[in-house]
């Protein structure tokens, strides 16, 4: 939705250079408002002080607003003197917290709110007393003597610590409002009101609300009083994706078309024959000799490419997933056969924009915290698929009342014996019960109730009889710690395996 970025020389030469001036001046208020440094004469500065350098990201967004923004350049900072490097993490709210809170809304016929904070990287302190000193950024010079530098006095934006300075300025936020925190995904929010149940999701500086009309509205307020925020309004747009949400229905799809219309602008894809499938079918990818690879340009094209996909794949089109993980394999090494496979996605993409993740929950729900909350989960497994490795390839989703919340593609990290084909297969289940787990103790980390045992489906007789065996003998030894994991969770009626027929998975 944004234009093109250009650093600070290049806006100036533009046409509507009076613009981005005064932009310009906009941040450099923004930085005074916060009082994010201090102005020091460069000779006070001690002896041997490394000082960093700024840079321009200057944008004319879709609205037509006209946005600078200063950042420092974090890549300069020296680990020990400004900053830690075990501090310097950008804390995010998972995807699957993200689909099963989007899906609680749809329940519920709950309202949802987004929030971006204005200058949220000025509101961050440094917690080691760190002294870092910097240049005076192009465009400020008028505002300062000769020979001055700037003390910071805020995590501004660019260094590496400024996320997670901010993100415990919101934690503090939140307890201030009396909300708690989850437990198991520590950007979850929530409080229990008489309005009913209040949700908040951070996003780095992006926080999404959802609750009945009138909580949203006092939560939004009690927020805006203690940060800067831009009220972008009702949830139509997130982490990237647009959402069409029908709130009489309690649907809500994600779609890209965005992302869409870029595979044509930047990679000039061709028309070429129309395909109902992201690659073809039966076919697996593999290596080439390095004399065969592509150039560095088209490697980079290809990267580039990929990257999208990788993010298509995980928010809005999970149909390509497989066909996505196959093409990241070679992000350092691809052949020319790659990069037309990747074309291939593309155009598959662009042929189904109509596509995306609907999320129709098969419940309603009143918001009160009685309701049992019922989780599935399927896995399966293409045993020793790869040709070269002989590795197998796993897949699993699962479901909030059969509204799909995680789905994953993944080839296994070790070759899998036979067994029945029931090694692939354990790996897979053991891998959608984690993810079934984690969505567990989201919802009761915010003191709603699962339905128990959750059932897990598996198309392998093989599979299912391990979980339910606690015999451990020389065929299946090394596979024994995810079979004790299952039958464990299966002993607690926690998890149970059930089998289905592979014409229903």
């Amino acid at each position: 939705s944004e234009l093109h970025v250009m650093k600070f020389d290049e806006a100036m030469t533009k046409s509507d250079k009076p613009n981005w001036d005064k932009a310009v001046l906009e941040e450099h208020d923004r930085f005074t408002d916060h009082t994010a440094f201090e102005a020091v004469n460069q000779d006070e500065v001690p002896k041997g002080t490394k000082i960093i350098t700024s840079t321009w990201a200057m944008k004319k967004k879709a609205s037509g607003t006209y946005r600078a923004r200063s950042n420092a350049r974090g890549f300069e900072q020296v680990d020990g003197k400004h900053y830690d490097k075990t501090q310097i993490s950008s804390p995010v709210v998972n995807e699957i917290t993200v689909r099963m809170v989007l899906t609680l809304i749809c329940m519920a016929r709950w309202c949802a709110m987004l929030l971006d904070v204005k200058g949220a990287f000025l509101c961050g302190n440094f917690e080691n007393g760190e002294k870092i000193y910097m240049k005076v950024p192009q465009g400020f010079e008028s505002f300062y003597p000769k020979n001055t530098v700037l003390l910071l006095l805020k995590t501004i934006y660019g260094l590496k610590q400024a996320a997670l300075a901010f993100w415990r300025e919101l934690l503090k936020a939140f307890r201030h409002m009396e909300y708690g925190r989850s437990k198991a995904d520590p950007c979850l929010y929530f409080r229990w009101t008489a309005l009913g149940l209040i949700l908040w999701l951070s996003w780095v500086d992006d926080c999404l609300v959802g609750g009945k009309d009138e909580g949203v509205k006092k939560a939004k307020g009690q927020m805006m009083e203690l940060f800067d925020y831009d009220d972008v309004g009702e949830l139509k747009e997130y982490v990237g994706c647009m959402v069409d949400y029908n709130q009489e229905a309690g649907t809500m799809k994600l779609t890209q078309s965005v992302m869409i219309e870029s595979f044509q602008d930047e990679f000039e894809l061709s028309e070429g024959k129309l395909s109902n499938t992201s690659a073809i079918p039966g076919t697996v990818m593999s290596e080439g000799e390095e004399r065969n690879q592509v150039n560095d340009e088209i490697q980079s094209t290809y990267r580039s490419g990929v990257g999208k996909l990788l993010h298509m794949m995980r928010w809005t089109r999970p149909e390509i997933m497989n066909s996505v993980r196959e093409l990241s394999r070679f992000a350092g090494r691809a052949l020319l056969s790659h990069v037309m496979a990747m074309y291939r996605v593309m155009k598959y993409c662009r042929n189904t924009p109509e596509r995306g993740l609907l999320l129709k929950p098969t419940m309603r729900w009143d918001g009160s915290p009685m309701l049992l909350f019922e989780i599935t989960g399927y896995s399966d497994s293409d045993w020793a698929k790869d040709p070269i490795t002989r590795r197998s390839v796993s897949g699993w989703s699962t479901f909030l009342f059969d509204s799909p919340i995680s789905m994953k593609s993944k080839m296994m990290p070790i070759v899998a014996l036979s067994v029945a084909e029931a090694e692939a297969e354990l790996f897979a289940a053991t891998c959608c019960a984690q993810d079934m787990l984690f969505e567990m103790r989201i919802l009761e980390s915010m003191g709603l109730k699962v339905k128990k045992p959750l059932i897990l489906n598996v198309d392998n007789n093989g599979a299912k009889d391990l979980c339910d065996n606690w015999s451990v003998g020389g065929r299946t030894r090394h596979v024994e710690v995810k079979q004790m994991f299952l039958r464990e969770l299966k002993e607690s009626k926690i998890i149970d395996t059930n089998w289905i027929p592979r014409e229903e998975m």
